[in-house]
């Protein structure tokens, strides 16, 4: 009896084995399957995502992953987290950050349109870059987007990105971005608010206060000039009234 227990058990420990080797074989043969151009540029543009650094180290330990760094899904998704906003002081970056933008990165959109405008006064080809950032979602183009196209024409666009973005709660996180990249710039162009024509506006402002940085808290009432008080905050950080 003791003799068929043992048999027993050797025999569901052949088999724990055996299944354990076919599901480490199928797992591996799956991701050998892929076309190694398929899998390269996959595990890089992941590795990107997270790290830039990780990312360049390691197109530096590999020939075909260094052949493969170009690609542009792979630098359409890399994270610009370490990568300064003008890298003045390292050429490779700056051409790198330089293809980002070529590939219709949305965060090196973001910055380049940031720059153009209020660092190089370049209008037209600041407004295109934030533009082009806000229609693949980017939450804090669409931000500044907004409240500059409150400050040069009425309502219309403007609003609708900055309720946009007060419907993804990316208020506080897209004053904190801009202000960010703003402290390492020149300013050299600079926004002027238009007048709030909203009639009843004393009644609307809850606080007279500035914006809170709770996406949350509504400090207004009234969409017209819930947007006003963005336009007026940001006018305001650019001008070095804001110092918090």
């Amino acid at each position: 009896m003791k003799g068929n227990k043992i048999s027993s058990f050797q025999g569901f420990l052949k088999l724990t084995k055996r299944v354990r080797k076919s599901k480490t074989n199928s797992f591996t043969t799956s991701i050998f399957s892929l076309p190694n151009e398929l899998l390269i540029t996959e595990v890089l543009a992941r590795v990107a995502a997270t790290s830039v650094c990780d990312f360049f180290n390691l197109i530096l330990s590999c020939k075909a992953f260094h052949r493969t760094a170009n690609d542009n899904y792979i630098l359409g998704h890399v994270s610009l987290d370490k990568v300064p906003v003008i890298p003045w002081r390292s050429p490779k970056q700056a051409f790198f950050l330089e293809k980002c933008k070529e590939t219709g990165h949305p965060e090196a959109l973001y910055r380049e349109g940031v720059v153009q405008y209020f660092s190089f006064a370049k209008v037209g080809e600041g407004l295109n870059c934030l533009n082009s950032a806000a229609k693949v979602g980017h939450v804090g183009a669409a931000y500044v987007l907004g409240v500059i196209l409150l400050c040069i024409e009425e309502g219309g666009e403007g609003r609708r990105l900055l309720n946009y973005v007060k419907s993804k709660k990316g208020i506080g996180e897209s004053r904190k971005k801009f202000k960010d990249v703003i402290n390492r710039l020149w300013l050299n162009n600079f926004l002027e608010p238009k007048p709030n024509a909203c009639p009843m506006q004393a009644q609307h402002r809850r606080k007279q206060r500035w914006p809170s940085d709770d996406d949350n808290d509504n400090d207004v009432s009234c969409e017209a000039c819930g947007c006003h008080l963005q336009v007026i905050f940001v006018c305001n950080l650019l001008r070095g009234i804001v110092t918090y």
